[in-house]
Order: C-alpha cells, then sequence, then structure tokens
C-alpha cells in the first residue's frame, strides 16, 4: 500500500453525487494503491432520505469502513480533550480523526470540509510540514475538498 487517505462526511458526500473533482481523486487514489478509508461513523453522517440507496452500497464496497472500537473510541475522546473541544459538533470529526491516527497504511491524508477543526483536533498527530519528504510518516496530513 502507498499510504491512506480517510474521508470526512463531505468528501464521502461529494463522492456519493458523483462530483467530478472527487471521483478523480479516488479513481487515482485507487489506481495508485492508496488505500480510501471511511470511519463507520461517517456513514451515519451521509445517509439519508436524498442518498440512493444503491449508490451508496456500491461506493461502501470500494471503501475500507473502519468500525469504531472503544478503543478508537476513547482516542477520539482524548483528542478531543487534548484540543479543549467538547460535544457532538466535534463528535464524528473526533472519530474520523482518531481513525486517521490508528491506519497502519503511511502517509495518512485526511480529506476534509473542515480544515480548522480537523487540524485542531489532530494536535500532535498533524503533519505540520510543508514538504512531504520532510514529513514524519506517523503523522496525518489534512487536504481540504
Amino acid at each position: 500500500m502507498s499510504g491512506a487517505w480517510i474521508l470526512d462526511s463531505e468528501a464521502l458526500s461529494l463522492y456519493l453525487r458523483a462530483d467530478r473533482k472527487m471521483t478523480a481523486r479516488l479513481a487515482a487514489a485507487l489506481e495508485d494503491d492508496i488505500r480510501v478509508v471511511i470511519s463507520a461513523a461517517t456513514i451515519v453522517e451521509v445517509d439519508h432520505d436524498k442518498v440512493h440507496f444503491a449508490r451508496l452500497a456500491w461506493t461502501l464496497s470500494r471503501l475500507t469502513v473502519e468500525p469504531l472500537t472503544k478503543n478508537l473510541a476513547r482516542r477520539a475522546s482524548d483528542l478531543l480533550k487534548s484540543a479543549g473541544l467538547q460535544g457532538h459538533k466535534y463528535a464524528i470529526d473526533a472519530m474520523v480523526a482518531a481513525t486517521a491516527t490508528a491506519v497502519s497504511d503511511k502517509p495518512v491524508t485526511i480529506l476534509t470540509s473542515d480544515r480548522d477543526d480537523m487540524e485542531k483536533i489532530l494536535g500532535e498527530f498533524l503533519d505540520r510540514s510543508s514538504l512531504e519528504c520532510d514529513a514524519d510518516r506517523s503523522e496525518v496530513k489534512v487536504f481540504p475538498v
């Protein structure tokens, strides 16, 4: 594997809506052997009456869905505490961030519409380097969608 991309709900929603840019990004990722991952919690955020069931099922079959385990939930909670955040506003973002920190395929990049909050939640796990060759492969990059 050549790393992993973690999708937040907006990135997944764009893909479900067949957004050309997101579809091209994910096709390139899969072609480059980059694992595309979502937290199981992300499904809850994107699945609603306007989402076509078959499209969602097909999309989920192409992605790696990481379950929200007790350990990941604790990590998400710890990330929020470290960032000085709390509450439902940040809960799913924290679960996405915790999933990113636990994924074994490095480097890891989160594709998100909420870059500021995600960077705040990631805290010490955030890759702050501007050059990929200088990046600590154990840290997480954040990429806006």
